[in-house]
């Protein structure tokens, strides 16, 4: 199973959107913008004008994550490096700020663990 890291990074960091970015817990701006994990063989690779999704809980902020949206930053450059004596990869994806008027959608989540140990234990 392949590994990658995919990083989500501002192409300016001085540019529009700079309001919008993360900060550090030193209170200081970075230039990443999201970061993913992904684990399979063949996972999807962003590619040039897509959006990352942003996640948030708009009932109880703070609280787990209940709705998404296309975010604000458009990829407008990829670019990966893949280790040469290991099965892992790091994507970087430069991006600019296009806002965009996106609505929350409700996530859809599968079965609770418990109702799904349980079912399988029934046809056991």
């Amino acid at each position: 199973m392949r590994q990658t890291w995919i990083i989500y990074k501002s192409d300016d960091p001085d540019g529009a959107g700079w309001e919008d970015r993360q900060l550090l817990p030193s209170g200081s701006l970075t230039s990443i913008l999201s970061e993913e994990w992904h684990y399979s063989s063949t996972p999807e690779i962003p590619k040039v004008g897509d959006r990352f999704r942003e996640y948030a809980n708009v009932q109880d902020p703070g609280n787990g994550v209940t709705h998404g949206r296309d975010g604000d930053w458009v990829v407008v450059r990829v670019c990966q490096f893949a280790s040469f004596d290991t099965d892992e990869r790091i994507v970087v994806c430069y991006c600019q700020y296009k806002p965009i008027n996106a609505q929350w959608r409700e996530l859809r989540h599968g079965a609770p663990v418990d109702e799904l140990l349980e079912a399988s234990q029934q046809k056991a």
